[in-house]
């Protein structure tokens, strides 16, 4: 039978050699406060993304404002791996990520705000849908206003059509943009 560790030692096992130890040590500390200092330190140090994964599932279990903010941080990683993961853990915590929107949407890395797009697809929260449309309308940067037209593109309904040709209007250089709306349109109007 194995044997049960108390919180230091599985604390202590998140700086173990063994990456599946470490992982093991992250998945065990699920529901223990005490730990999401040391969890928190450990999600920018992790080079093994199924113990940062395991180390991401944990922390988003908690569901509060401090942890958001500790992942939110990590948003404008140079690393790809490390921002996407971030993301997707904060899209799995709807009680604590609105607290952070206005920060986040108001940030002046425009990369910071693409990938708040991408929490707000998958965040399961009644206004995910009015935020999005709040970027596409407001923020300046045309990338971002294209991640949260993709973001919103799902879940998009009729009502959205004048928010996405207004879109097309604002930056009518953007190709990209400009064929996204124009691909969804159809779709949005049921003329497909």
């Amino acid at each position: 039978m194995p044997q049960l560790l108390d919180t230091d030692e599985l604390i202590r096992r998140l700086d173990d050699p063994d990456p599946e130890r470490r992982r093991e040590a992250a998945l065990e500390l699920a529901g223990t406060p005490e730990a999401v200092p040391e969890l928190l330190a450990r999600v920018g140090l992790e080079t093994e993304p199924r113990v940062r994964d395991a180390v991401l599932t944990t922390l988003a279990g908690h569901d509060s404002e401090a942890v958001a903010a500790g992942l939110a941080v990590h948003l404008a990683s140079d690393e790809a791996g490390l921002r996407t993961a971030v993301a997707e853990a904060l899209a799995t915590m709807p009680g604590s990520v609105p607290s952070l929107l206005p920060n986040l949407l108001a940030a002046p890395d425009h990369d910071v705000r693409v990938m708040t797009a991408m929490v707000l697809a998958d965040l399961p929260h009644p206004e995910a849908k009015s935020w999005l449309v709040r970027m596409i309308t407001d923020d300046p940067h045309p990338n971002v206003v294209t991640a949260a037209i993709d973001a919103l593109l799902p879940a998009a309904s009729a009502e959205h059509i004048g928010v996405l040709e207004a879109a097309v209007l604002r930056f009518p250089d953007d190709p990209f943009l400009t064929f996204t709306v124009r691909a969804a349109l159809p779709r949005l109007s049921g003329t497909a």
